[in-house]
């Protein structure tokens, strides 16, 4: 509860963090699929009721944004956002999942480091069907994404995890995708590990040995702009095959702004406590106001599979004031990431002082493709000998959220 309790403060700085603070421009993703004639190859090959031809929709996915899209004459054209990740799924005319694009076994498209920067666009040209992988004739990986096997395969995910997200756009299941009325339901994960104590000029970072990393998970609730709650009414029940005995919400926030991306977010933990596993996959219920029921599908990507390091260290004048602090970026296994664009979206700093006081000096600040992850400048007033923590928070390309506790 401690630390949940350190973080709720954390979380007031960083909630805010959308598609709007990182100026995303769109990148154009087009395809199309396969003819008549490789329909029943297709289902022999994906052992699915469904095939490719039955799909009418896409519904592109990301964090930041979800929009569905029609397939027209057997082609679709659709928009990523640059610096973030999207995943294409693929439904039928009745929104049931289909399969998702997969291009090397990858679900997603990290739109990080590309080929042609904001002037990049993406022809997969023609689709076919292999059980839920829809694999396109053209690999952008590697072409229009510049992005290495190493990182590629550190951003490979379980199948399972696109699926529930899929099942998720008719979360009140009547039959209408959630997007078309602004009350889609968005499911990730935050996640928080004490990484070691931060480096002071020359000195490096020290690291504790990421084996014995500690993480701990908080069940994080998204939703579009209409969808809101009375008071503090809401509740979490779930899963349906193993419950858990109480799920708590200790945090939540109401978007009240004129023109609102979201409409709340909401945090739940396992009886107010520190979770120290990730949450049971399966189907969740969520409740607004004692009769809204929603129906969540559930499906966790463990936070060391996709966990990134990101290593401070902090530089000062002669004076001992702050002055920038550059920040390295690792795999788990030590193997650096030359380009931190092809694993996360954004990151954020907030320091503290011996007293847990939140230091604003960078609140305001968050790096993304635009700005680079290297450097974060200062201006030389603050005295880096006061700092307890420095807290490194940055958002996986799934939408998940990390937060690095450097003491």
């Amino acid at each position: 509860m401690k630390k949940l309790l350190q973080l709720i403060g954390l979380i007031l700085v960083f909630s805010a963090c959308n598609s709007n603070d990182m100026g995303n421009v769109g990148i154009l993703i087009k395809g199309k699929i396969a003819t008549s004639s490789q329909v029943q190859v297709q289902r022999l090959k994906s052992n699915n009721q469904l095939s490719l031809a039955d799909a009418k929709k896409v519904l592109v996915y990301s964090k930041y944004y979800y929009k569905l899209y029609d397939i027209v004459d057997g082609s679709f054209t659709v928009e990523g956002k640059i610096g973030s990740s999207v995943a294409l799924i693929f439904l039928d005319a009745n929104n049931k999942y289909i399969g998702n694009l997969a291009p090397q076994g990858l679900n997603i498209l990290p739109l990080g480091v590309l080929s042609n920067a904001e002037n990049t666009s993406i022809d997969l040209t023609n689709l076919s069907l292999v059980g839920t992988s829809v694999i396109p004739s053209h690999d952008p990986l590697g072409n229009e994404i510049k992005i290495t096997d190493k990182e590629i395969k550190s951003l490979k995910a379980v199948g399972g995890y696109y699926e529930s997200i899929a099942k998720n756009i008719d979360a009140n299941n009547d039959d209408i995708p959630d997007v078309l009325s602004n009350t889609q339901i968005l499911v990730s994960t935050r996640n928080w590990i004490h990484t070691g104590h931060w480096g002071l000029n020359t000195s490096p970072p020290t690291m504790i040995d990421t084996t014995l990393y500690e993480f701990g998970y908080t069940f994080q609730i998204d939703t579009g702009k209409d969808m809101n709650f009375e008071g503090t009414n809401i509740t979490l029940t779930g899963p349906t095959h193993n419950p858990y005995r109480q799920l708590d919400m200790f945090y939540s926030k109401k978007n009240d702004s004129p023109t609102p991306d979201t409409g709340f977010m909401a945090l739940f933990s396992i009886n107010g406590e520190d979770q120290k596993a990730p949450f049971r996959d399966g189907i969740y219920t969520l409740t607004l106001d004692g009769k809204r029921v929603y129906t969540i599908n559930y499906s966790n990507v463990d936070a060391k599979y996709n966990f990134v390091l990101v290593e401070p260290t902090l530089h000062t004048n002669n004076a001992g004031k702050l002055t920038s602090i550059s920040l390295v970026y690792k795999l788990a296994d030590g193997t650096l990431i030359d380009n931190p664009a092809n694993m996360l979206t954004n990151v954020m700093i907030q320091l503290s002082d011996n007293n847990r006081v939140q230091l604003p000096n960078f609140n305001d600040i968050k790096l993304n493709y635009r700005t680079g992850f290297s450097t974060i400048k200062s201006d030389g007033t603050l005295d880096v000998s006061a700092l307890s923590q420095v807290l490194v928070v940055y958002d996986d390309l799934l939408g998940n959220q990390y937060f690095l506790q450097w003491y």
